[in-house]
């Protein structure tokens, strides 16, 4: 398939169009045109696209007009689509309905190589079914003329980020193109992967009986009894002496001809060949990915694989650093840390996940003495690295929540840094109070006076020091440690201590004593975030 968005351009109902932003991107490839109907971001990074997945290289049909006012939405919006792999975007009923199009948006369609498609403005007689219909024609002539899909969907695979190049992601290309379900499973048929065509297919097709696939394998082509007019087509693929998988096509409509199954199966053996880590070998990473992705069924079939149980994991580690060296040294002392967690938990296993190394374990004995052990590593790691830390996250009971952490942990990490910069150590808490000051800010100036307001009461006085840096250091980077905030200070602990007397006169309660001192943790936390 090789049709691009410059092509689909050229289509009747978009001669007209213009593209203003995101030239970079027209020579991407098209595989599907869809609309966007929800206009909350977190739906689309949630609900359709798995972060660090590849989704589809799709243009996407909006008017924005559930939010045609809303500019921040309208920007969210298109960074999760870009984010998810889709192409492109085309705008109607600009000028019409859509005031205009904000030069935000289209700063960060030319930052993402994202193309910024604008329908004829003033006009509400355009219809989106016209688009739909023409992109829709073109990529099915397309497909018809050319049977040669090996070399397109490796060189597809090969533009995509490194860690989306996945099995998962050769079996959606395969499913879009051949616009049918791809199923891989092991020589016991348990399924390890699967691209369901239509996508709301992927539950009728886990929940098949292992026999379906038992008589595709033993007859060749065979009738989809749970599809009516639907085939089954299977191949054996052996990316290794020693191991065999199975790939099953499920097709309804048009028969598939020998030449794109047995292309097909090509196109699965040399991807295990070119990006599985171990050749053919089902590898720790996609257990991994099964629970950051809270897949349960994947992951409890990975998981007897691997003689893991998966109920007694309830602790998450994640190791990460900002440099271009970090994922390097990493993957070198990764066993270290491994081994470290061994001494203190009965299960273990580790592998890097979106450039950063993931560690599941059972509840440690103690968390005082896996922190020691794990300490002098961390030591040798930032030596070579400082941009390095370590986040871990206790008492996790299912895929759902370890997902959330992760997914919190990603998205406010770099907070959490801002408000504790002296710190290698992060806990889920560290996070989800960083997400609690973000919200803060991000809720505007009412938000953020109403949490700072007490702070006001330390500005008076004519001191030649600074109450609030000192209540910072304190209460942030010293963990409320007088010893620890002279020596940050560079002052005598006297010195720190007749601060803190000076500072609770004029707030009225000492900064150390709880509850009172929540509020101030709050606003201090605030503080330094806006800074």
């Amino acid at each position: 398939m090789s049709v691009t968005v410059a092509d689909v351009l050229q289509l009747p109902s978009l001669r007209l169009a213009t593209v203003l932003g995101g030239h970079n991107g027209l020579n991407k490839i098209v595989s599907g045109i869809s609309v966007l109907e929800s206009v909350d971001p977190d739906d689309l990074n949630d609900s359709i696209f798995q972060r660090g997945e590849y989704a589809a290289n799709e243009l996407v049909i909006t008017g924005f007009l559930n939010c045609i006012d809303d500019i921040d939405l309208q920007c969210a919006n298109i960074q999760r689509l870009a984010e998810g792999g889709e192409v492109g975007i085309i705008l109607f009923y600009v000028g019409a309905y859509l005031p205009s199009v904000d030069k935000r948006l289209i700063d960060l369609a030319d930052q993402y190589d994202f193309v910024l498609i604008q329908m004829p403005t003033n006009n509400v007689k355009l219809r989106y079914g016209e688009v739909i219909s023409d992109v829709t024609e073109c990529m099915y002539c397309d497909r018809m003329k050319d049977e040669s899909i090996v070399s397109e969907i490796l060189a597809r695979m090969a533009m995509l980020p490194e860690h989306q190049r996945t099995i998962s992601a050769v079996l959606k290309m395969l499913s879009d193109r051949l616009l049918a379900s791809v199923v891989l499973t092991d020589s016991m048929m348990n399924i390890l992967n699967l691209a369901a065509w239509p996508r709301g297919l992927e539950d009728t097709i886990k929940n098949q009986p292992k026999e379906v696939f038992y008589d595709s394998c033993k007859k060749g082509e065979t009738e989809n009894l749970l599809l009516p007019g639907g085939r089954v087509y299977h191949e054996t693929i052996s990316p290794t002496i020693n191991q065999k998988m199975e790939l099953f096509l499920i097709k309804e409509g048009i028969p598939l001809s020998q030449t794109l199954i047995e292309q097909a199966a090509d196109i699965v053996r040399l991807s295990f060949n070119i990006w599985s880590k171990s050749h053919g070998v089902v590898v720790i990473s996609e257990l991994i990915r099964a629970i950051l992705q809270d897949d349960p069924i994947k992951m409890r079939r990975l998981a007897d694989i691997f003689h893991i149980d998966i109920s007694t994991i309830h602790v998450m580690w994640i190791v990460s650093g900002e440099s271009g060296r970090s994922l390097q040294i990493l993957r070198e002392r990764a066993k270290a840390l491994q081994e470290a967690l061994y001494g203190c938990a009965d299960t273990v296993f580790f592998d890097v996940y979106d450039n950063k190394l993931i560690l599941f374990s059972s509840i440690p004995y103690s968390i005082k003495v896996i922190e020691e052990q794990i300490q002098p590593i961390l030591m040798d790691i930032r030596k070579k690295d400082d941009t390095v830390s370590v986040f871990r996250s206790g008492n996790l009971q299912t895929t759902a929540e370890v997902r959330e952490a992760y997914l919190w942990y990603e998205d406010y990490l770099a907070d959490a840094k801002k408000i504790f910069p002296k710190r290698q150590w992060f806990t889920l808490g560290d996070i989800k109070f960083a997400k609690q000051c973000h919200e803060t800010v991000d809720h505007g100036e009412n938000y953020v006076n109403a949490s700072i307001t007490m702070l006001h009461t330390l500005h008076t006085g004519d001191d030649d020091w600074n109450a609030i840096d000192t209540l910072s250091v304190y209460l942030l980077d010293a963990d409320m440690s007088v010893t620890r905030a002279a020596e940050l200070l560079y002052v005598h602990k006297n010195t720190v201590k007749y601060r803190l007397n000076v500072i609770a006169d004029r707030l009225g309660f000492r900064p150390n004593k709880m509850p009172d001192s929540i509020a101030l943790y709050n606003a201090i936390a605030v503080q330094r975030l806006l800074r």
